[in-house]
């Protein structure tokens, strides 16, 4: 059996296509075709439909795929062991968009300057979504927005929170955060997200009505929204830095302020395992690079009652 073709057989799974898991491998879509029906015929049974168009995993080829991403994990251990470190392999790392644009990069470079021959992946999703692969062992970790309920044999590492911010245009300044919130119209952020639920379940806790003309799950698209004056919004402090804050008037969320905690998603360890090298490397570098958002000047009038 070929170790490769294991990891084809992951990536026609996790990308949803042979020709999608040919881009993703570096091979063409024939040569992923060639290497499932070698497996199949080490393994001796059929790992899909090819009734169906595309071919899909049969039953069989979903069971197979949990001792799959064992194999090629214990393949990446094995070589990491015999080279005398334990950062060598594949780290693949989920996070959400709000992250990937300020937190990923910077925890990243450092990452890869510690540990240079550490191949790593990233995919970018929503927090449910993610937690979701993660269970599945799609994914070794992902950066989520922490939430009440965690699905059962996953864990989340603190990493840092920030405020939330009510941002609206700057020729709307001076009325409190809940004036402009009721008065202009409201850009939202997706609810599906885990910020877009902290907005969301603050704004209803408080019985704040807004009038909503959009729902969008890009923090970058809100804040040009927000600064060419097409309404107000609510965005994580961290986001609101740098050129951006100078187009936007921002006032705290909430006295005291709503948080959004960030956290560092990964299945949870059996009782006395060792801490899996890779993540927490990571989770170590995420909260060395973890800085206090940029000064933002607030009007001295916050949200009151929120």
């Amino acid at each position: 059996m070929n170790l490769r073709h294991l990891e084809t057989l992951l990536a026609i799974a996790e990308s949803g296509s042979f020709a999608a898991a040919a881009e993703r491998v570096g091979v063409t879509q024939s040569a992923v075709s060639m290497q499932m029906q070698a497996l199949e015929a080490a393994l001796g049974t059929e790992l899909f439909d090819r009734a169906r168009r595309p071919p899909v995993l049969s039953e069989i080829g979903l069971t197979l795929l949990v001792h799959a991403r064992a194999v090629v994990r214990a393949a990446d251990d094995l070589s990491a062991a015999a080279s005398g470190t334990v950062l060598l392999g594949r780290l693949r790392l989920g996070v959400i968009p709000t992250s990937a644009t300020g937190l990923v990069p910077d925890a990243l470079a450092l990452l890869a300057a510690r540990a240079p021959d550490l191949q790593i992946r990233i995919e970018s999703g929503l927090s449910a979504d993610l937690a979701r692969r993660v269970s599945q062992g799609a994914l070794d970790a992902a950066l989520v927005t922490e939430t009440p309920r965690l699905e059962r044999g996953l864990v989340v590492r603190p990493i840092l929170e920030e405020p939330l911010l009510v941002v609206a245009p700057r020729s709307a300044a001076g009325p409190p955060a809940r004036t402009l919130l009721r008065r202009l119209p409201f850009v939202r952020f997706n609810r599906r997200t885990g910020v877009g639920r902290v907005i969301d379940a603050a704004l209803r806790r408080d019985r704040v009505v807004v009038t909503e003309i959009m729902e969008l799950d890009s923090i970058e698209a809100i804040l040009a929204m927000v600064g060419r004056g097409l309404g107000v919004a609510v965005a994580p402090a961290g986001s609101v830095v740098g050129a951006v804050a100078e187009t936007v008037h921002a006032l705290p969320f909430g006295d005291p302020p709503v948080l959004r905690r960030v956290g560092l998603l990964e299945r949870e360890r059996p009782a006395g395992a060792e801490a899996n090298p890779t993540t927490a490397a990571l989770l170590e570098v995420f909260r060395t690079v973890v800085q206090p958002p940029a000064v933002v000047v607030y009007d001295s009038v916050g949200l009151p009652g929120m």
